[in-house]
């Protein structure tokens, strides 16, 4: 991810908005990101990802099903180890 100094945005706009097309430009200010440029499908693929909090009870029977079944991946048991030694 290229990261750009706000000033220069300023500058240069439409390069940077071009080049946030095709991938994200992070924009700094006295050295920290501040936020990052991408385009606005991307921002809206990532928006319908966010998670929502619910109820297990509004949960249908097949899901239930699944969350009391599923098995944690081998990483997870090591990295739940790792954490209990520490």
């Amino acid at each position: 991810m290229e990261i750009v100094p706000s000033g220069e945005l300023q500058k240069q706009f439409g390069r940077y908005s071009d080049e946030a097309m095709i991938r994200p430009v992070a924009v700094s200010r006295n050295g920290r990101v501040r936020f990052v440029m991408v385009p606005v499908d991307e921002y809206e693929r990532m928006r319908r990802r966010e998670r929502v909090a619910g109820r297990t009870e509004d949960l249908d029977d097949d899901t239930l099903e699944a969350l009391r079944t599923v098995e944690p991946a081998l990483e997870c048991e090591d990295a739940e180890a790792n954490i209990s030694r520490a």
